[in-house]
């Protein structure tokens, strides 16, 4: 995926966005949630080098915005950031970061709630959107992909306005099976070989309903 089509990505979420929060305001209700999370996974393949990068699963936080459609099902925004490393699985700098990176993503999608509504709601959560990568070396290019997620939990509501909630997603970032990613003065970081980047999270959170 080029620069533009990059571009295009971050565009179409900002986009989508600009239409949804104006939902907000002639929504029956919706909900806030600010969490902290957990994140494993994810690995690049170097088809220059043959070796496996691993990202250091890391603490993730972010905050979920729910708009409610009806009783069972919402509209979500989803943002999240990891601050994590790069790490090198083989070869003379195993175990050794390469750099630091944040891996950022900005989704929207949904919830829906098999069960009627009460104290505590199973639910099935999917979205769609960008993953932003940001490494910290000097000079190194920021990565935009498509991706999506899959996931679902549990919310338990203490009130009507307060709760908390529980979840686990898989998060799967598209790649276009081969090129360069992290790149600085001409000078690439790494070549990617392979067509999607997983990770799995585990968030809890703070809901606040209005």
């Amino acid at each position: 995926m080029d620069m533009r089509t990059s571009r295009l990505a971050i565009i179409a979420v900002i986009a989508v966005t600009a239409v949804v929060l104006p939902c907000v305001a002639n929504a029956a209700g919706f909900e806030i949630t600010p969490f902290a999370g957990y994140t494993w996974g994810g690995q690049f393949s170097d088809s220059m080098t043959n070796a496996n990068l691993n990202v250091k699963e890391t603490n993730n936080y972010g905050i979920m915005l729910d708009i409610n459609q009806d009783p069972q099902s919402q509209i979500e925004l989803y943002f999240s950031n990891q601050s994590t490393q790069l790490h090198a699985s083989q070869g003379v700098f195993t175990g050794h970061p390469l750099f630091n990176l944040d891996i950022q993503y900005y989704h929207i999608g949904g919830t829906y709630s098999p069960s009627d509504p009460g104290k505590i709601r199973g639910f099935l959560a999917g979205s769609l959107g960008a993953t932003h990568m940001v490494p910290q070396g000097p000079g190194l290019d920021s990565l935009t992909k498509f991706s999506l997620s899959l996931g679902g939990g549990v919310k338990l509501y203490v009130t009507d306005h307060i709760g908390f909630r529980l979840e686990g997603r898989w998060f799967g970032t598209l790649f276009d099976g081969s090129g360069s990613a992290f790149c600085a003065n001409g000078a690439c970081a790494i070549n990617v070989q392979g067509s999607l980047f997983s990770q799995f999270v585990a968030n809890a959170g703070l809901i606040i309903a209005f």
